[in-house]
């Protein structure tokens, strides 16, 4: 046998804190690890990776309760990820089993492979994007957002989640948390003339939805989205907000300055410069995306599909290869997984998470749930709503293979927390962690920790 984990009834939980710890408790639950002096070596001889899965073979008992997950799955939650691949699939069925409740496995029953290995030492454990078998919100229950690196991200004034901004109906004991370019048009449309929600903070602690609590029986939900396709909304939406003839921001530039030079300087430095360059009014912005060559009239611009030339996709490449993935430089660019979450990292209570690629189906679904059985929803109809009015400026068909790969390392926290799939694009190995691009190439893979925590194999500003 080239190598093996024990999986066990463990007696020590960690209670919140940080996701790099030297605790070996799975919430209940210890796996173990050993490397027999034949196996070769993965880059990380303390992760216990797909190879090492694939060595050990598949457990009838981690198969056998991963369905039963699907079991007690609520109707609305059923759409978890699925894939064919064995060598994926088993590492991320034991992953599965381990993040279950009590009440869904049977922690006393072992492989008997696995009982060979109990003097073996602890390692955390790796797993592709989008290949547990747990819905949006479960997995997330099981995330750290680590805030020595995503703490920039934590905006919408979370705190320790005792004052979320939500949009609430206290009639339907329904809360929606929103996130910006992932559907809240469309959630802010539908909660308005649906379900008679309005705007205000609500507590989504945990203990907040305990018995006698104020939030007891409430659900909160809310829609996540692909992060690539998401990434790509959530600039061009930046760079307009950030832009120098956009009044009431930081990098605003004063058109009604006496000298060229006033006119041209913003009140603070953009951090990243180069996106405006020689931009500085909105007709001169309109004129790279819809050139006068292919116009009648600039009303021609509004609605049209992009014309640039690769200007504006060729700031977007460079801004994507400079960003480290720590500080946005607007509130667009943030990360799902942070909005989601407390500022210690942990995440806030949700009870269902959607994907806006099923936006009508999920709504109906809600609808169904809070307005009854029958419940017939308003001309939207549950339709994805454009945030705003036009179509994206900057040509994303010129994107190059590597940029959107640096984009999924960028996003990784979503895909692992959420657990969504990875792209196409962005899965084999082609990252490394060495300075430069340098090294052994990697893999894009989440990794259980020590606590029980779900985190990215490679943080953003890794190279």
């Amino acid at each position: 046998m080239a190598g093996g984990i024990h999986v066990g009834s463990g007696s020590h939980k960690k209670k919140g804190g940080g996701g790099r710890s030297n605790n070996t408790g799975f919430g209940g639950v210890r796996v173990l690890v050993y490397h027999h002096a034949s196996h070769q070596p993965h880059d990380n001889p303390d992760v216990i990776s797909v190879d090492d899965m694939d060595a050990i073979g598949r457990s009838e008992i981690i198969t056998n309760n991963s369905h039963r997950q699907h079991q007690h799955a609520t109707t609305a939650e059923q759409n978890v990820p699925t894939t064919t691949n064995s060598r994926s699939t088993t590492i991320s069925d034991l992953i599965t089993w381990i993040l279950l409740s009590e009440e869904d496995k049977d922690a006393n029953t072992q492989h008997a492979a696995l009982l060979r290995l109990n003097d073996s030492p602890v390692a955390p454990l790796e797993f592709p994007p989008g290949t547990l078998s747990l819905t949006h919100a479960r997995t997330l229950r099981h995330c750290y957002a680590d805030p020595k690196i995503y703490g920039k991200h934590f905006q919408g004034h979370r705190g320790d989640g005792r004052d979320v901004r939500v949009s609430y109906s206290d009639k339907h004991k329904l809360a929606y948390v929103m996130l910006p370019k992932s559907g809240s048009s469309t959630a802010r449309y539908m909660l308005k003339n649906e379900f008679d929600a309005r705007e205000g903070s609500k507590s989504l602690q945990p203990k907040s939805f305990e018995k006698g609590e104020k939030m007891e029986g409430y659900e909160v939900i809310t829609f996540v989205r692909d992060p690539l396709s998401r990434f790509y909304s959530q600039y061009d939406e930046a760079y307009v907000r950030t832009a120098p003839w956009q009044k009431g921001n930081p990098f605003y530039r004063d058109p009604a300055g006496t000298t060229k030079k006033q006119q041209h300087t913003a009140a603070a430095r953009h951090p990243f410069s180069h996106i405006h360059d020689g931009i500085y009014t909105y007709h001169d912005y309109e004129d790279v995306f819809c050139p006068t060559s292919t116009r009648k009239s600039r009303k021609d611009c509004i609605f049209r599909k992009s014309h640039e030339n690769g200007t504006l996709a060729s700031r977007f490449e460079r801004f994507v290869q400079e960003y480290d993935g720590r500080d946005p430089f607007d509130v667009h660019l943030t990360l799902q997984v942070p909005m989601l979450s407390s500022n210690d990292g942990l995440p806030l209570h949700m009870t269902q998470i959607y994907n806006t690629t099923d936006s009508k189906n999920g709504w109906k679904s809600i609808a169904k749930q809070f307005l009854g059985e029958n419940a017939a929803l308003g001309k939207k109809n549950g339709e994805v709503i454009a945030g705003r009015s036009y179509p994206r400026r900057f040509n994303s068909d010129l994107v190059s293979v590597e940029t959107q790969r640096r984009i999924c390392q960028l996003a990784l926290l979503d895909y692992c927390c959420l657990n969504l799939p990875l792209p196409d694009v962005c899965k084999g190995k082609h990252y490394s962690a060495a300075p430069n691009g340098g090294g052994v190439k990697r893999e894009l893979l989440c990794v259980m920790d020590l606590s029980g925590h779900i985190q990215p194999g490679i943080f953003p500003d890794e190279r």
